[in-house]
C-alpha cells in the first residue's frame, strides 16, 4: 500500500528528480526507479502519448530544449487539458468540487480523469 504524503513524494520527485534533471544517467536511474517497467508505462501530454521510458526520455531532452515561450493559438493533434468545477443549488454552496483532467486527441476525448475534492454527499 502507498501512503498519500508516499504518492505525493513520487509526484514531486517525478516532477524534479526526473523531469527537471539534466544528466542523462542520473534522469534514467530516477525513472526506472519511480516508474513501472519500460513497456508498462503510458504518459500523454501535449506532444503525444509515450508508451515507453526510451520514448519518455526522448520527450525530457527535448523539453530541457525548448523555448517554452509558444503563443497560445499552437496547434497540436493532443491535448491534456484541466477543468475546476463545482456541483450545487444556483447561487448556492457547491455541495461537491473537483477537478477534471482530459486527454483530447484529434478533437475528441480520449481519457478522462475525474478527481473529487471531499466525499459525494448522500
Amino acid at each position: 500500500m502507498t501512503t498519500k504524503s508516499r504518492a505525493i513524494e513520487i509526484t514531486t520527485q517525478n516532477l524534479t528528480l526526473i523531469f527537471g534533471e539534466s544528466d542523462a544517467l542520473e534522469r534514467k536511474q530516477k525513472l526506472e526507479e519511480l516508474w513501472f517497467p519500460p513497456n508498462e508505462v503510458l504518459f500523454i501530454d501535449p506532444l503525444g502519448a509515450f508508451k515507453t521510458h526510451e520514448a519518455i526520455e526522448e520527450l525530457i531532452v527535448k523539453l530541457l530544449g525548448m523555448d517554452c515561450s509558444s503563443g497560445e493559438d499552437e496547434e497540436t493533434d493532443t491535448w491534456v487539458t484541466r477543468l475546476k468545477w463545482g456541483q450545487g443549488p444556483h447561487g448556492g454552496e457547491f455541495k461537491l468540487t473537483g477537478e477534471d483532467v482530459v486527454t483530447i486527441v484529434g478533437g475528441r476525448i480520449q481519457r478522462l480523469y475525474t478527481f473529487l475534492d471531499g466525499s459525494v454527499p448522500s
